[in-house]
């Protein structure tokens, strides 16, 4: 993967949503840049750097583990503007409970602003999840 293009980007959401649902903090967190952030109005001040945003995905892991829950992001409807460096797209955010039954827990926009890694690859810069109306 090299560049941001809307491959690319799909991709990075893919991988981040599998990261992210599985437990895997530090896979989520080496998403964004080293500076990166997360923020939204669920969570309050925004989250900022890898030690954060890994803590962040501990602590939501953690969190459904003790409830029975699962959950699945669900990244749709890409748009990316490679000159600008930022893309935009729908999430939906479903919970699985241990019966297997899942429900909506939230639908929102993501608007990243994105750079490219030393690898080429394409990595979140700041992230704002504003719900959608």
């Amino acid at each position: 993967m090299t560049g941001i293009t809307t491959a690319s980007v799909t991709e990075l959401y893919a991988r981040q949503s599998h990261a992210i649902d599985d437990g895997e903090a530090a896979a989520w967190a080496a998403t964004f840049t080293a500076d990166g952030s997360f923020s939204s109005p669920t969570f309050g001040d925004p989250i900022v750097g890898t030690e954060a945003l890994t803590r962040f995905a501990e602590g939501v892991y953690a969190d459904l583990q003790a409830e029975g829950l699962r959950q699945r992001h669900w990244v749709n409807s890409v748009v990316v503007d490679a000159q600008a460096q930022t893309s935009r797209a729908y999430l939906l955010i479903v919970r699985v409970d241990r019966e297997g039954t899942p429900s909506l827990m939230r639908h929102v926009v993501i608007h990243d602003r994105l750079s490219t890694g030393p690898d080429g690859g394409v990595l979140v810069r700041a992230r704002q999840v504003r719900r959608d109306p």
